[in-house]
């Protein structure tokens, strides 16, 4: 039987390094590893670190793509708009030849 030192659940051991090992006290950890764990425990720091760089990223690429597809629809507008300038300048040029006469 365990004794009260003895963790009932798992638990995230730190060494001098920073590094982190999950001791396992469940079934689900046991087998499966820290995304199994049934005891409801934490996630390291580690993992909560590279889960949140991981979200950023998502969210760089999201809008990487939102900016890249305004940055297309920015060029179709210039290119319209050029277009539009030069036919104005062209109805400009015939109105005159039309006007002279």
């Amino acid at each position: 039987m365990a004794d009260a030192s003895t963790p009932t659940r798992c638990y995230w051991l730190r060494d001098d390094d920073g590094a982190e090992i999950l001791i396992p006290m469940c079934c689900g950890s046991a087998i499966g590893g820290p995304a199994e764990c049934t005891c409801n425990v934490p996630e390291s720091r580690i993992e909560a670190a590279e889960r949140g760089r991981a979200e950023a990223e998502a969210q760089v690429l999201r809008l990487r793509e939102v900016r890249d597809l305004h940055l297309e629809e920015q060029g179709r507008m210039w290119r319209e708009n050029k277009r539009l300038r030069e036919r104005i300048s062209e109805l400009e040029t015939l109105l005159a030849g039309k006007a002279r006469c």
